[in-house]
């Protein structure tokens, strides 16, 4: 053999072993995987293979097998509350943050939190950062402004449970209960917790609030669009009107929506008949313009203040009344919540299935959803102004009024 012969021979030794070696090894690991997976078999580890594309109830049928055979407390399964889950759970895999499956009694609290409701008497939303925000007491009667919560305190334990990070729906459902009983509130107020024991008592929601200002300036607020607050919102214009009012401002910070027929039934005061509200988009395109459909009311200059818990119906009635150039709107950007919810009764009326259904844009065609709504007049709120007669923005909205 000559010296490139020999040469060739030995640099074959080292692959040929690590061949070996590999193939040595996946030999070993199917033996290995074969016996655990018989071993595993003979005790009933291992759930019957079922094709992937099989329906949804039979997929449910294997996991309630397994669930049967290992779970600790199997004695005290609940069939219907697992089915609700399921249930809610599949709604929940559309990923849409405003579309779910509700219970009857859920449907109906739902329906009640708009008019009167069992609770502490708050507003809550939740801000960019998942925290559920006090947006204000629902009135000085209410049992939590006597109790001393106040606007913005951020919402951190419920009867002592670290509530951060959960949503707004399980933190306000562990706040609710009995009327009578009491629920401790613990609060996150500029970086010092304080803890507040407040009576639940049945709230009737805050409507319309409404004063004279000084230089003829009417001043409306409202927190909410209940089935009621246009018939309370065209009583206070005419009772500021009648007391001399020439000018208007409309409060709709922490205002985060309700009825959209309340929003477009106070939008026909501003409107004549015709004139566009706003326009909604359905999943197939198309396009359906809501028009007012009285005649024009409120004729003077109106300052609009919002703020980033301004969302939905409140939205509707910024955009349209921007997009007509009838207000100005003073504060900071809306909350973008620029999409319309249908409900519908399912299951023989046991449950009730809330849709994202279409999109709404103001009557120029801007989008809302995610976006919000820009004031004309930017102005950051001052905390420090909370506690006054008027805040640092109601104060620039009396100056824009003063000078017009």
């Amino acid at each position: 053999m000559d010296n490139n012969e020999k040469k060739y021979s030995e640099n074959q030794i080292i692959p040929i072993v690590v061949i070996t070696i590999i193939v040595t090894a996946l030999v070993s690991i199917v033996i290995t995987a074969f016996l655990y997976y018989t071993y595993l078999n003979s005790k009933g580890a291992i759930a019957e293979s079922f094709d992937s594309s099989a329906s949804v109830e039979d997929k449910l049928n294997v996991i309630r097998t397994e669930i049967e055979k290992y779970y600790l407390n199997s004695d005290e399964i609940e069939d219907s509350e697992l089915v609700d889950a399921a249930l809610k759970g599949y709604v929940a895999g559309l990923g849409d943050e405003y579309t779910e499956l509700m219970t009857a009694k859920e449907y109906e609290d739902l329906e009640q939190e708009l008019s009167e409701y069992v609770g502490i008497g708050i507003y809550v939303g939740q801000s960019l950062d998942g925290e559920a925000v006090i947006l204000a007491p629902v009135g000085d009667e209410s049992p939590a402004f006597k109790a001393g919560i106040k606007a913005y305190d951020v919402i951190v334990k419920v009867n002592g449970e670290d509530v951060t990070g959960l949503e707004l729906e399980e933190v306000t459902n562990k706040i609710k209960g009995k009327e009578g009983t009491k629920v401790k509130i613990t609060v996150d107020r500029d970086g010092e917790e304080k803890e507040f024991e407040v009576e639940r008592k049945s709230i009737k929601v805050s409507e319309i609030k409404y004063e004279m200002l000084d230089n003829n300036i009417g001043y409306i607020d409202f927190d909410s669009f209940t089935e009621t607050a246009h018939t309370e919102f065209a009583n206070a214009y005419s009772e500021l009107k009648n007391k001399g009012a020439k000018k208007l401002i409309i409060d709709l910070r922490d205002n985060t929506g309700g009825y959209v027929e309340t929003a477009e039934a106070i939008l026909d005061m501003f409107l004549n008949k015709g004139e566009t509200e706003y326009i909604t988009v359905d999943n197939k395109g198309n396009e359906v313009t809501t028009t007012a459909k009285g005649n024009k009311v409120i004729d003077m200059p109106v300052v609009l203040l919002t703020n980033e818990y301004t969302a939905s119906a409140s939205e509707i009635m910024a955009g349209c009344l921007k997009d007509h150039g009838l207000v100005t709107i003073v504060g900071t950007k809306t909350y973008g919540k620029g999409v319309i919810q249908s409900v519908f009764p399912i299951l023989d009326n046991s449950a009730y299935l809330k849709i994202t259904t279409m999109k709404y844009m103001t009557p120029n065609k801007n989008e809302i959803n995610k976006v919000g709504i820009e004031p004309d007049k930017v102005v950051e709120l001052d905390e420090k102004t909370l506690d006054d007669k008027l805040d640092n923005q109601m104060e620039e909205a009396i100056k824009i009024l003063n000078e017009k």
